[in-house]
Order: C-alpha cells, then structure tokens, then sequence
C-alpha cells in the first residue's frame, strides 16, 4: 500500500498542454535526470538554470515550459525520491514474510539500490536548505517519517516487545544516517571498497541492532545508568 504523501513542500510544475505528450513527458524527466548531476558536481546554488538546461540538451526556455524556477525543480526531485524511498519500504517489507537474519544482507541491497539512484539529490538537498526554512523543514519531516518507518520495520524483524513510549525514529535515524554517510564515503568519495564488502560491514552492524532490540539490551532504561555515569 502506498503510504500518504507526507512530503509535504509543494512547488509547480508546469504542463505545455492539458495532456502530456510523450515528447513532454521525456524533456521533463531528462530535465529532472540531468540536473542532479549538475547538482552534484556544482552544489544546487552554484548552479544556474542555464547548465541544467544545457546538460538536459534543451533550450532555458524549454526550462520554464516546465519549470518556473530552480527552486520548483528541485521540489519536483524531492518528490521523485520521496516515492522511491517510500517503494524501497515496501520491497524491504515484503522481506519480513520469511524474515532470516542473513535477510540484513539484502535489506542494504535494497536502500544501497536506493542511494545509488538518489542518494547524490539527498546530499543536494541539504546544501540547498541552508538558509531556506522552507526546505529545511520539509527536510526534516520527510526524513523522520522515513526515519520512523525505518523503527518499525527493526521492530517487526527482532520481534521486540514494542514500547509504546519510544519513538522509533530514534534508532531508524541512527542506523539510516549511518548507512547514508557510509555510502557517501564510498561511492561520492571514492573509498576503495568492493560493494559486497559495503553490504557486508553494512549488514553485519544492521544485524547487530536487531540482534540488540530482541534481546532488550539497547533499550534506554538499560543504558540510562551508564550514559548518566559516562557525562560525570
């Protein structure tokens, strides 16, 4: 089931016609496609309409046919892999049918499949947000929602007895933020691993906190006493 539209920052998309043609159907996406690689070699405010419209092979004022604004694209993107990342909560999903813990392994497979189609935008989009409220926040929520998502799908898996008094998001955000800032070392950075050693290191610590959640040892009132004793 796909869930409701949490991504909730809106910008416009504008249509030559009532009925999109195939022709504009394929200028819009090569738009889309191409300037997150603009974005990701020149930072979203280096970057001008003209090197997008350039690197998409169209003309600016094909640019405004669809988009009235740098700023309208990259809500566009943003909402292009807010359903991505909402599909790659559905394939993980399906996983837990037949839940095994070697099933860590292709649970990276799936986000790293992700990160490799989107994980370059998410970067963009955090330069972008500095000093945008709108974009922040719209950031923030979305990522938390995922976040959350995130929570409950380790929950399910370790089978925990689910605390309705934690929030999920907590240690979704952890391990996502992890796997992300991995990944950019990696694949952005040039980190001189194989992707079957990424899945591994990946899998094994994924595996690590679900093993953690089902056994009770990484639940806060377990660990209260030590972090209070380690800020003495």
């Amino acid at each position: 089931m796909t869930p409701p539209d949490e991504f909730k920052l809106n910008g416009e998309f504008r249509s030559p016609a009532k009925t999109m043609g195939p022709r504009a159907l394929r200028t819009s996406g090569l738009i889309r496609e191409h300037a997150r690689d603009v974005f990701l070699a020149k930072g979203y405010h280096g970057t001008s309409v003209e090197e997008i419209a350039e690197a998409a092979g169209v003309s600016r004022a094909s640019f405004y046919t669809y988009y009235p604004s740098k700023r309208d694209l990259l809500y566009a993107l943003g909402k292009d892999t807010y359903r991505a990342m909402a599909a790659t909560h559905e394939e993980m999903r399906e996983l837990e049918a037949t839940w095994t813990d070697d099933d860590v392994y292709e649970v990276i497979r799936i986000y790293v499949r992700f990160l490799e189609q989107h994980g370059a935008f998410m970067l963009v989009w955090n330069q972008a947000t500095y000093g945008d409220e709108a974009l922040a926040k719209a950031g923030t929520r979305t990522r938390l929602v995922n976040a959350r998502r995130f929570g409950q799908f380790i929950q399910r898996v370790s089978g925990e007895v689910v605390d309705p008094d934690e929030e999920p998001a907590r240690f979704g955000l952890a391990i996502l933020v992890m796997i992300d800032r991995y990944w950019s070392y990696w694949h952005v950075n040039g980190f001189p691993f194989s992707e079957t050693e990424v899945v591994q290191t990946l899998g094994d610590v994924l595996g690590a906190v679900i093993v953690a959640r089902r056994t009770g040892s990484s639940k806060p009132s377990a660990k209260r006493g030590r972090a209070v004793r380690a800020k003495r």
